[in-house]
């Protein structure tokens, strides 16, 4: 199906122009994207202009059909190799804008689009070896009122990144969002990932975290982890690791609650 490149191009004006996007992660890309794009337009316009002059220059000069074939031919190639590098240039934005599209930009992990799509080809694989771990910073809030925001911003990649590295192999890691991250254990043993997610909590509780001056920050993790069960769907596992987490919360905190 032909894409309507005014209408397209309407849409992204419209997005670009909606102050409600500023905040958007993706706003400067689609904005950078779009400049380049004009700029690249007007590149292109310029050449096809300087190239109708320069035909009609040699129309006039030359006498013999197969100079100005050479000449057209010539002409031809030139505006077909811009037109392959303004190609390139293209299919690479958009590669660059649709992993962002998938990445936290905080952390670098990936993010809940991101894993939700993962989730789902998991699913259709092997739905009965899939555990999830729902995993919350405790009281981050704290954390942000005590030492602002950015230590908090600071505390939360590096939470992440301990999540990352001690899960390793065994599953996929996402920021799921706000001061919470989800994990993917497929095809391992229920035993195993219980271990896993002990030694977690251990990991964070031991950890000291940087504030910019003489203190050392600590926290803490709560997690709730759901296994497969016969007739649940992708919605029953999350919600039922979200409940397993509120348990743990709500039950002194730094713990795994298995639902």
């Amino acid at each position: 199906m032909k894409s309507d490149i005014k209408a397209l191009e309407q849409r992204v004006l419209s997005a670009l122009s909606d102050n409600q996007n500023l905040e958007h992660p993706l706003y400067d890309v689609l904005n950078e994207l779009w400049q380049y794009n004009q700029s690249q337009w007007a590149r292109i316009e310029q050449m096809i202009r300087v190239s109708d002059s320069y035909q009609d220059m040699i129309i006039q000069r030359e006498k013999t059909l197969g100079e100005r074939f050479d000449k057209h031919l010539r002409q031809l190639e030139k505006i077909t190799r811009i037109s392959d590098r303004y190609q390139t240039a293209l299919r690479e934005a958009n590669l660059e804008l649709e992993q962002a599209s998938y990445m936290d930009a905080l952390t670098g992990l990936p993010n809940r689009r991101k894993m939700l799509r993962r989730l789902k080809t998991e699913y259709e694989m092997r739905p009965e070896s899939l555990c999830l771990a729902m995993i919350d910073i405790d009281h981050f809030k704290q954390i942000n009122d005590e030492f602002g925001h950015l230590i908090g911003d600071d505390v939360l990649v590096s939470v992440g990144n301990l999540i990352e590295h001690t899960v390793g192999e065994l599953g996929h890691i996402a920021r799921w969002g706000g001061e919470e991250f989800l994990v993917i254990f497929s095809q391992v043993e229920e035993q195993e990932v219980e271990r896993c997610l002990e030694q977690l909590t251990r990991v964070i509780r031991d950890a000291r975290f940087d504030s910019g001056d003489d203190v050392r920050i600590r926290t803490s993790i709560s997690v709730g982890k759901s296994h497969y069960q016969q007739g649940d769907t992708i919605d029953s596992l999350i919600t039922r690791a979200d409940n397993a987490l509120y348990r743990a919360k709500n039950t002194g905190r730094d713990r795994v609650v298995f639902d």
